[in-house]
Formats: structure tokens, C-alpha cells, sequence
């Protein structure tokens, strides 16, 4: 008489099969690349809607730039441009942002330096070559 033998569970066959991956994985040669330098990321925003525009607010260390918080005082936003650059390894990153707003056709640029943030609402993400 023979034994009978147990099925495996789903859960036996997927750690095995993590397991030959894994296996696989680290049998791999894998090298690191130097970053070169200088290093360019570019963001562009659009309003989801020209006329009324997007809001988008920049955090410089202790202040804070708005477009279309208020709209006598702060005009919404219709595109943003927003470039980050890494002139060489360990440098301060540079930050340049071109705003146009909803009644004009010619941006308002920035150009900062540090720690940037910002915030994007009310538009999409256009374009990118950030990895």
C-alpha cells in the first residue's frame, strides 16, 4: 500500500515560489550606476479647468506663496511649472517655478533654494521625468 500524499495548500506553494525568486533575485550580478550631475526633474501641472483654474500654494521655509486661495486677492492658477536642479552631488537643490494664472498669459517665476514643498488641487500632473 502506498501512502497517500497530502495536497500542498495555496499558501505552501506561494512561499515556495517567493522563495525560488528570491533565490534567483540574489544569484543575480547587480552593479550601481554613478549619478551623473547636473540633475534636472520637471514637473508640469494644468488646471482640470482653464477658466476657473487650480489652486497651488509653495512652502519656503517660513512662508507661503498661494495662487487661488481667493480670487480678488490670489488668481487660480491655469498652469505651473516647477523644476527642481541638483547642480552636483551633496549641493543645495535649486527650485525654479513658472506660475500663470487664469487672467494672464505671461507666468510669475520663482526661483528658490532649500527646502521647497508645495501643494497642487484642482489640476492634473501634464508632464514628468521624474523616475
Amino acid at each position: 500500500m502506498s501512502k497517500r500524499q497530502m495536497p500542498r495548500s495555496p499558501v505552501t506553494r506561494l512561499s515556495a515560489a517567493i522563495l525560488g525568486s528570491i533565490a534567483v533575485l540574489t544569484s543575480l550580478s547587480v552593479s550601481a550606476q554613478e549619478l551623473k550631475y547636473p540633475q534636472f526633474i520637471h514637473f508640469r501641472y494644468e488646471a482640470q479647468d482653464p477658466r476657473t483654474g487650480g489652486h497651488f500654494i509653495v512652502w519656503v521655509e517660513r512662508e507661503k506663496i498661494w495662487y487661488g486661495l481667493d480670487s480678488k486677492l490670489y488668481p487660480a492658477a491655469k498652469s505651473v511649472d516647477v523644476t527642481h536642479v541638483t547642480p552636483s552631488q551633496g549641493s543645495i537643490t535649486l527650485t525654479f517655478i513658472a506660475v500663470t494664472n487664469v487672467n494672464s498669459s505671461m507666468p510669475d517665476y520663482f526661483h528658490l533654494s532649500g527646502n521647497v514643498r508645495f501643494k497642487v488641487s484642482g489640476m492634473v500632473l501634464k508632464s514628468t521625468n521624474a523616475p
